[in-house]
């Protein structure tokens, strides 16, 4: 019978084996990775705060007269609750598995969870996003999801060129320096890449910093003042288009504070550096240190009467997560058709 060698973890050890599992979560969190983090209210709450802008009349404001000191402008403040909700899920061992495998159950089982976290967090973000009725746009001349065509309304160099206007009209601010984030289907990418006006711009543009590794990040480059974040988990509706034939995809386009994120959702991968840094004691918001994520390993035989004779143990990750839309107009949905597809 194997021994119970995993009855408990030093903190050191939690801590090798959560960072393993957030270095193979983080990089599949591209749709959180742009969410406003948000405040911590001194009750122990999570909120955006969000102060109106100040309008200005059609013709410009009125020139101050001498001595005459005019109306104060007013703005509104709105709020919006962030109600975070548990999620989790853990692989089960037997005590043979534990005697007779070459690696480490806790180690490999790390691994193949925060793979499983990071997609699975990054597709509640995404959800969330489309299902708060962001600005949505439609390759083409297409009108509507139902009649996106598979050989018209393929995503150009106009649609990405429009999408962009849109954010800028709207005065959504960047998400990073002077440049808007876009969230792009790898079959998006693909047309785009096919058509001249795309390519020639896109390899003229100015190379991104070095710390940042796109195998490792998601990032492809810049186009238009949009960093392009390449995902095989951007949204695709199946046989969604016209005569219900056509794959319909999702290209997000993303201005500063168009959504917040709260929990592992929102970390930062240069946070995660597997160089001693603590990767789970990360801000869920502003303010506080919050751990978003945890790690929970099982020994043989803790199930206690459902488990007699010692055989199964887990190793389980248990995150909290809430997405909330703050502002709709700074974040374009774009619902296109592609050359490429799966089939």
């Amino acid at each position: 019978m194997a021994t119970q060698t995993q009855a408990t973890l030093s903190d050191s050890v939690k801590t090798q084996y959560l960072r393993r599992l957030l270095m193979r979560a983080v990089p599949r969190l591209i749709h959180g990775r742009f969410g406003e983090k948000a405040n911590i209210s001194g009750h122990g709450s999570l909120e955006w705060r969000k102060f109106g802008a100040i309008s200005v009349a059609a013709g410009g404001p009125s020139a101050l007269s001498e001595g005459v000191t005019p109306e104060s402008e007013s703005t509104s403040v709105s709020t919006v609750t962030a109600t975070p909700a548990f999620y989790g899920s853990y692989l089960q061992h037997t005590d043979e598995l534990e005697m007779t495998s070459y690696d480490p159950i806790v180690s490999e089982f790390s691994n193949v969870l925060g793979e499983h976290a990071g997609l699975a967090i990054d597709t509640l973000i995404r959800e969330d996003i489309l299902g708060s009725s962001p600005t949505t746009r439609f390759g083409g001349s297409a009108t509507a999801r139902g009649n996106i065509d598979s050989s018209n309304d393929k995503i150009s160099y106009i649609d990405f060129l429009k999408a962009v206007s849109v954010l800028m009209a709207n005065s959504a601010l960047p998400v990073d320096g002077a440049r808007y984030a876009c969230i792009l289907h790898p079959h998006s990418y693909a047309t785009l890449m096919n058509t001249d006006r795309f390519v020639n711009t896109f390899l003229h543009a100015s190379p991104r910093d070095n710390d940042n590794n796109p195998m490792r990040t998601g990032f492809m480059g810049t186009f238009l003042n949009v960093d392009i974040y390449i995902s095989g988990n951007a949204r695709e509706y199946a046989d969604a288009g016209t005569s219900s034939t056509a794959d319909v995809y999702i290209a997000l386009f993303i201005g500063r504070e168009a959504y917040g994120v709260v929990g592992v959702g929102n970390i930062d991968p240069r946070d995660v550096d597997g160089a001693g840094n603590d990767p789970f004691a990360v801000n869920t918001g502003k303010g506080r240190s919050l751990a978003p994520v945890d790690l929970i390993v099982k020994p043989l035989g803790s199930g206690g009467a459902e488990d007699p004779l010692n055989q199964r143990g887990t190793v389980a990750w248990k995150a909290a997560h809430d997405t909330a839309m703050l502002n709709a107009n700074w974040i374009i949905s774009l619902e296109h058709a592609n050359e490429f597809t799966d089939a």
